[in-house]
């Protein structure tokens, strides 16, 4: 997309921050950035970073910020983050999960992707990326396979079996017919054998049953972030039985045998539910006593990766809030008995995941200067923008503007979501004696007093008055469309 990031490399503060992001791991701030523009820097900036994460301080805005950056990249995906306290209720059922591990997917298999995520995210206690990535299964379509234990590897992967798959996440075996349906997948697979060896692979609608494509090989992976076998479920039941034991021993010294039966209650629960290979709900807030070493998501990430913080100052309010709330609602279950000591090491300390940034490639986008010494820039760079002022209907007011920007000599981008509505307004403008041009063509420059109508979308339009280059959105013009 030269026409859109062309004028930015007239800024020297831009050319400077992309020599010193490239050259070493640096965390470069830029100040004075109003939202939508911040996109655009990331866009421009990320040149040459075959992954880029968006770190912001919360779901929402995640969401909003995923929905926007797709314009700009097409492989643009969201990481969802889960609610740290009451990781249990999950009213999305694998949704969340789906989403997560479509993300984990996509690293491991090196895509070049944007990954959206909140700080929240960046406090997870995660199975290391290399166990989880030794879990995922490859069929060939001269592959051997023995359907007993294909079986019980699926189960240990989060597979459900069902009589028929009709959901992501479920398994079916019949005959010599095995179905799964991959969380990364829109449709299930069916894999058909002659004896132990594949004679078939192909994708078919869950709904008719019937088949859309013909395929040669098939990767399956895991339905959960927190896979077990035997070995690690041994090794789990033994260290919740230990710190079960420990628990209940102080609770009794105390006096307290409510407190204590809980406990003991719950790791009799959870080794019955282990030794049936069963799914465990909140299984997350358990890693710890199968796994003694975790990750994080910023662990996951391949070294040519481009972070982006969002309004670094909220970000670390935020995961200062959710580590203080986590701490306060976990010490209260703790007293009560409601949990075992190793669930309250499911998060980091947020100062740790603000330190992991200082050694990444890291760059700060924020509309005010950051306080406090949580951040250490080895640059710190000023930017003058502008948003676009909102025009309510007034068409009249958009062509003064855009008369007032080409005798100044300004580059004048128009985005509307709809590719007639864009050809109409560039036939509009034209009629007003204007310079503007219809095209698709991201290479087509933007000369200096004309006007580029394009099919695109951003929340709102934002000025760059050193470089005279001003982006407009169909938002600004006619205003946000109304939602039932």
């Amino acid at each position: 997309m030269n026409a859109i990031t062309a004028p930015l490399r007239e800024l020297a503060e831009f050319e400077e921050g992309q020599a010193l992001l490239k050259k070493e791991r640096a965390c470069i701030g830029f100040t004075g950035c109003v939202d939508s523009q911040k996109l655009h820097m990331v866009y421009g900036l990320s040149d040459g970073f075959t992954q880029k994460i968006i770190v912001t301080f919360s779901d929402k805005r995640a969401r909003e910020i995923g929905a926007e950056y797709g314009f700009y990249d097409r492989r643009t995906m969201v990481y969802p983050g889960k609610d740290l306290i009451f990781y249990q209720a999950d009213i999305h059922g694998n949704l969340l999960t789906r989403q997560r591990i479509q993300v984990l997917r996509a690293l491991l298999e090196r895509e070049e992707v944007t990954i959206v995520t909140s700080i929240d995210s960046c406090l997870d206690c995660l199975v290391p990326l290399a166990v989880w990535k030794e879990k995922v299964i490859k069929i060939r379509n001269d592959s051997e396979i023995d359907l007993d234990r294909m079986k019980r590897h699926l189960v240990e992967l989060g597979y459900e079996w069902a009589a028929q798959v009709e959901v992501p996440g479920q398994f079916s075996i019949r005959g010599g017919i095995m179905d799964v349906f991959s969380l990364t997948e829109d449709n299930p697979w069916r894999i058909e054998l002659w004896g132990d060896e594949v004679d078939s692979i192909r994708s078919f609608d869950a709904e008719s049953q019937r088949s859309i494509e013909n395929l040669e090989e098939i990767t399956i992976y895991p339905a959960t972030e927190v896979v077990l076998n035997k070995e690690t479920i041994r090794q789990g039941i033994k260290a919740i039985e230990k710190e079960a034991q420990k628990s209940q021993k102080k609770f009794r010294d105390e006096m307290k045998t409510e407190e204590g039966a809980r406990v003991r209650q719950i790791a009799a629960e959870l080794k019955d539910q282990l030794e049936e290979m069963e799914h465990i709900a909140g299984a997350e807030s358990f890693v710890r006593y199968f796994y003694k070493k975790t990750e994080s998501l910023l662990e996951y990430l391949p070294e040519n990766t481009l972070v982006v913080i969002d309004e670094p100052n909220r970000l670390t309010e935020h995961a200062k809030t959710t580590e203080e709330e986590f701490r306060e609602s976990m010490i209260h279950r703790l007293e009560k008995g409601y949990l075992l000591p190793g669930q309250m090491e499911v998060i980091r300390n947020h100062q740790e995941v603000v330190h992991r940034f200082h050694q990444m490639h890291t760059l700060s986008l924020s509309t005010m200067e950051p306080r406090g010494n949580a951040w250490n820039f080895t640059m710190e760079m000023q930017l003058t923008v502008k948003s676009v002022n909102p025009y309510n209907n007034s068409f009249e007011m958009l062509v003064k503007d855009l008369l007032r920007w080409k005798k100044s000599g300004y580059r004048m981008l128009l985005l509307s979501p709809s590719r007639t509505r864009a050809a109409r307004l560039a036939k509009d403008l034209q009629d007003q004696e204007l310079s503007a041009f219809y095209s698709e063509d991201p290479k087509e420059l933007i000369q200096p007093g004309q006007i580029k109508v394009t099919w695109g979308r951003v929340s709102r339009g934002f000025e760059y008055p050193m470089v005279k280059y001003v982006v407009i959105s169909e938002t600004d013009i006619f205003g946000k469309e109304k939602k039932k």
